[in-house]
């Protein structure tokens, strides 16, 4: 099985919007924002946090910076590369108070495993950028995908679950449900939510 970050992708400079920034804080991060629907709903709901969203795909990205702008979004920071290549080089310990994986692609064929997102490796890169008791959200439809997460979760000490849920239920009534959670709920696709939080750190 192949390691991420391949080479070809780890020397791709990402593409960032509105431009680079020159210092790499936040307090929220999406990663696989897609559409959008989610990551720019809070952020209007929330002028008073920053955002970032790293995503893959590049026509997605351009799609969503149009979004953005038009939106008069000036709390967001959208980049377009590999978030286990982004992450590690731009952000330190700490940044985050929270991450969203919302509905990623489970790749559910063995061949493409390789590909999944939450991996033991680039799970401890995330806790890493978390703060002390800041949590990991991931929204998905796959119950299998959601176990093999869960077994990676629990080889990283500094994670520990708190929300196991297993009903269709959103995790906040102002929760604006993301293009494929719309979608999965009217195919009447369970639909798993799981936070899991960094342990908080003791002062010596």
């Amino acid at each position: 099985m192949r390691a991420f970050p391949y080479e070809h992708a780890s020397k791709r400079r990402p593409r960032f919007h509105p431009e680079e920034p020159s210092a790499f804080t936040a307090d929220i991060l999406e990663i696989g924002p897609g559409r959008g629907d989610f990551l720019l709903s809070e952020a209007e709901a929330h002028p008073d946090l920053r955002f970032v969203a790293i995503e893959i795909k590049k026509r997605r990205f351009f799609k969503l910076a149009k979004r953005v702008d038009r939106l008069g979004l000036t709390n967001v920071v959208l980049i377009q590369g590999d978030g286990r290549i982004v992450l590690p080089e731009f952000y330190s310990e700490g940044t985050f108070a929270r991450i969203y994986v919302l509905f990623p692609d489970p790749w559910p064929k063995r061949r493409y495993a390789e590909m999944r997102l939450l991996g033991c490796e680039f799970l401890r890169v995330v806790v890493r950028v978390l703060r002390s008791g800041g949590e990991l959200v991931l929204g998905t439809d796959a119950q299998d995908y959601l176990q093999w997460v869960n077994r990676n979760v629990a080889q990283v000490p500094e994670f520990e679950s708190i929300d196991l849920g297993e009903t269709g239920e959103s995790l906040s009534t102002n929760w604006h449900p993301t293009f494929y959670e719309e979608r999965w709920r009217a195919e009447g696709r369970a639909i798993h939510f799981v936070t899991y939080r960094k342990k908080e750190q003791m002062n010596s």
